[in-house]
Protein backbone atom coordinates (compact mmCIF):
# COMPACT_ATOMS: atom_id res chain seq x y z
CA UNK A 1 0.00 0.00 0.00
CA UNK A 2 1.94 3.24 -1.14
CA UNK A 3 -0.69 5.37 1.26
CA UNK A 4 -3.84 5.19 3.62
CA UNK A 5 -6.82 7.07 1.77
CA UNK A 6 -9.49 8.31 4.02
CA UNK A 7 -12.87 10.20 2.94
CA UNK A 8 -11.16 13.38 3.96
CA UNK A 9 -7.56 12.76 2.02
CA UNK A 10 -5.02 10.40 0.92
CA UNK A 11 -2.08 9.83 3.32
CA UNK A 12 1.60 9.06 1.91
CA UNK A 13 2.73 6.02 3.71
CA UNK A 14 5.94 8.73 4.78
CA UNK A 15 3.32 11.33 5.87
CA UNK A 16 1.77 8.78 8.03
CA UNK A 17 5.37 7.12 9.16
CA UNK A 18 6.22 10.80 9.99
CA UNK A 19 2.92 11.12 12.39
CA UNK A 20 3.73 7.82 14.15
CA UNK A 21 7.60 8.95 15.49
CA UNK A 22 6.09 12.00 16.35
CA UNK A 23 6.89 13.48 19.98
CA UNK A 24 2.99 12.79 20.75
CA UNK A 25 3.66 8.68 19.38
CA UNK A 26 6.77 6.79 19.17
CA UNK A 27 9.82 8.66 19.00
CA UNK A 28 12.13 5.64 19.81
CA UNK A 29 11.05 4.20 16.12
CA UNK A 30 13.05 5.49 13.37
CA UNK A 31 11.79 6.24 9.80
CA UNK A 32 12.78 3.08 8.21
CA UNK A 33 10.64 1.03 10.70
CA UNK A 34 7.62 3.25 10.82
CA UNK A 35 7.70 2.98 6.64
CA UNK A 36 7.04 -0.78 7.26
CA UNK A 37 4.66 -0.09 10.29
CA UNK A 38 2.67 1.73 8.17
CA UNK A 39 2.23 -1.11 5.01
CA UNK A 40 -0.14 -2.98 8.20
CA UNK A 41 -2.33 0.10 9.11
CA UNK A 42 -5.66 0.07 8.17
CA UNK A 43 -7.47 3.62 7.79
CA UNK A 44 -11.13 3.83 9.44
CA UNK A 45 -12.82 7.15 9.21
CA UNK A 46 -14.95 7.91 12.93
CA UNK A 47 -18.25 9.93 13.40
CA UNK A 48 -18.15 12.41 16.68
CA UNK A 49 -19.11 11.01 19.41
CA UNK A 50 -18.02 7.06 19.18
CA UNK A 51 -16.67 5.06 21.41
CA UNK A 52 -13.52 3.41 19.91
CA UNK A 53 -12.27 2.23 22.97
CA UNK A 54 -14.64 1.44 26.03
CA UNK A 55 -13.07 0.45 29.99
CA UNK A 56 -12.91 -2.87 31.28
CA UNK A 57 -14.05 -4.54 27.48
CA UNK A 58 -11.48 -6.67 26.04
CA UNK A 59 -12.75 -6.77 22.53
CA UNK A 60 -11.08 -3.96 21.20
CA UNK A 61 -7.56 -5.35 20.47
CA UNK A 62 -5.95 -2.85 18.56
CA UNK A 63 -3.56 0.42 18.55
CA UNK A 64 -4.47 3.33 16.33
CA UNK A 65 -2.53 6.22 15.24
CA UNK A 66 -4.75 9.58 15.04
CA UNK A 67 -4.35 11.27 11.61
CA UNK A 68 -7.01 14.28 12.28
CA UNK A 69 -9.77 14.87 14.17
CA UNK A 70 -9.97 14.80 18.19
CA UNK A 71 -10.79 12.48 20.81
CA UNK A 72 -10.67 12.36 24.68
CA UNK A 73 -9.28 9.97 26.60
CA UNK A 74 -11.36 9.34 30.24
CA UNK A 75 -11.47 6.78 33.18
CA UNK A 76 -15.16 6.12 34.67
CA UNK A 77 -15.48 7.43 38.49
CA UNK A 78 -16.91 5.53 40.94
CA UNK A 79 -19.96 7.04 43.10
CA UNK A 80 -23.84 8.22 42.52
CA UNK A 81 -23.04 10.46 39.52
CA UNK A 82 -21.00 8.28 37.53
CA UNK A 83 -18.67 11.17 36.44
CA UNK A 84 -15.38 10.72 34.52
CA UNK A 85 -12.23 12.34 34.76
CA UNK A 86 -10.76 13.25 31.49
CA UNK A 87 -6.63 11.83 31.22
CA UNK A 88 -5.49 13.11 28.19
CA UNK A 89 -6.72 14.98 24.86
CA UNK A 90 -6.14 12.98 21.52
CA UNK A 91 -4.91 14.72 18.34
CA UNK A 92 -3.04 14.32 14.97
CA UNK A 93 -0.33 11.87 15.53
CA UNK A 94 -1.55 10.65 18.86
CA UNK A 95 -1.21 6.80 19.47
CA UNK A 96 -3.62 5.41 21.64
CA UNK A 97 -4.85 1.18 22.77
CA UNK A 98 -1.35 0.68 23.00
CA UNK A 99 -1.81 -1.86 25.74
CA UNK A 100 -4.58 -3.62 24.63
CA UNK A 101 -2.28 -4.40 21.00
CA UNK A 102 0.13 -6.21 22.85
CA UNK A 103 -1.81 -8.47 25.97
CA UNK A 104 -5.47 -8.47 24.89
CA UNK A 105 -6.68 -7.37 28.57
CA UNK A 106 -9.46 -5.53 29.68
CA UNK A 107 -9.10 -1.49 28.27
CA UNK A 108 -7.89 0.99 31.64
CA UNK A 109 -9.56 3.96 29.85
CA UNK A 110 -12.58 5.09 27.39
CA UNK A 111 -11.13 6.46 23.99
CA UNK A 112 -14.42 8.59 22.67
CA UNK A 113 -14.22 10.81 19.32
CA UNK A 114 -14.90 14.09 20.13
CA UNK A 115 -14.75 15.28 16.32
CA UNK A 116 -14.90 13.29 12.92
CA UNK A 117 -11.94 11.23 12.59
CA UNK A 118 -9.29 9.48 10.23
CA UNK A 119 -6.73 6.96 12.08
CA UNK A 120 -4.76 4.54 11.03
CA UNK A 121 -5.10 0.88 13.13
CA UNK A 122 -2.65 -1.48 13.99
CA UNK A 123 -4.89 -4.61 15.22
CA UNK A 124 -3.61 -7.85 16.62
CA UNK A 125 -3.72 -10.21 13.82
CA UNK A 126 -1.33 -7.56 11.89
CA UNK A 127 0.74 -7.13 15.29
CA UNK A 128 1.38 -10.95 14.84
CA UNK A 129 2.21 -10.64 10.88
CA UNK A 130 4.67 -8.33 11.82
CA UNK A 131 6.50 -10.36 14.63
CA UNK A 132 6.47 -13.52 12.36
CA UNK A 133 7.33 -11.16 8.80
CA UNK A 134 9.69 -8.52 10.21
CA UNK A 135 11.11 -9.54 13.57
CA UNK A 136 13.35 -6.71 14.01
CA UNK A 137 10.61 -4.50 13.60
CA UNK A 138 8.29 -5.82 15.83
CA UNK A 139 11.13 -5.61 18.34
CA UNK A 140 12.03 -1.98 17.48
CA UNK A 141 7.93 -1.53 17.62
CA UNK A 142 7.21 -3.12 20.93
CA UNK A 143 10.35 -0.97 22.31
CA UNK A 144 8.87 1.84 21.72
CA UNK A 145 5.95 1.33 22.86
CA UNK A 146 7.67 -0.06 26.42
CA UNK A 147 9.44 3.34 26.57
CA UNK A 148 5.37 4.89 26.44
CA UNK A 149 4.23 2.97 28.99
CA UNK A 150 7.16 3.73 31.30
CA UNK A 151 6.63 7.07 30.72
CA UNK A 152 3.65 7.29 31.59
CA UNK A 153 4.07 4.83 34.87
CA UNK A 154 6.40 7.66 35.64
CA UNK A 155 3.94 9.93 34.92
CA UNK A 156 1.35 8.49 37.58
CA UNK A 157 3.90 7.97 40.07
CA UNK A 158 4.63 11.27 40.43
CA UNK A 159 1.02 12.06 40.55
CA UNK A 160 0.36 9.86 43.27
CA UNK A 161 3.01 11.08 45.38
CA UNK A 162 1.48 14.56 45.30
CA UNK A 163 -2.22 12.82 46.11
CA UNK A 164 -0.99 11.24 48.99
CA UNK A 165 1.38 14.40 50.04
CA UNK A 166 -2.26 16.19 50.04
CA UNK A 167 -4.06 13.78 51.45
CA UNK A 168 -1.60 13.81 54.48
CA UNK A 169 -1.63 17.47 54.86
CA UNK A 170 -5.61 16.86 54.92
CA UNK A 171 -5.67 14.36 57.65
CA UNK A 172 -2.82 16.42 59.51
CA UNK A 173 -5.36 18.89 59.46
CA UNK A 174 -8.40 17.11 60.17
CA UNK A 175 -6.77 15.24 63.46
CA UNK A 176 -5.95 19.06 64.36
CA UNK A 177 -9.52 20.10 63.72
CA UNK A 178 -10.73 16.62 65.79
CA UNK A 179 -8.28 17.93 68.75
CA UNK A 180 -9.69 21.12 69.13
CA UNK A 181 -6.35 23.19 68.23
CA UNK A 182 -6.82 26.09 65.56
CA UNK A 183 -6.33 25.05 61.89
CA UNK A 184 -3.14 25.84 59.91
CA UNK A 185 -3.91 26.54 56.57
CA UNK A 186 -2.93 23.71 54.16
CA UNK A 187 -1.44 25.14 50.70
CA UNK A 188 -3.21 22.98 47.90
CA UNK A 189 -1.63 23.63 44.54
CA UNK A 190 -0.32 26.96 45.53
CA UNK A 191 -3.47 28.33 47.00
CA UNK A 192 -3.73 29.02 50.85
Amino acid sequence: MESIITEKRAWSRSEVAELLISRTALTELNLEAALQIVRLLTPQRIKAGTVLIHEGVTSTGYMALVLQGEAVVENEMSGPLHDSMVLSMLTSGSLFGELGVLDGKPRSATVTAITDMDIAVLDRPAMARLIETVPAVACALMGAIMARVAERLRATNLKVKSLTALNLSLQDELATLRAGKPAVDVDIGGQA
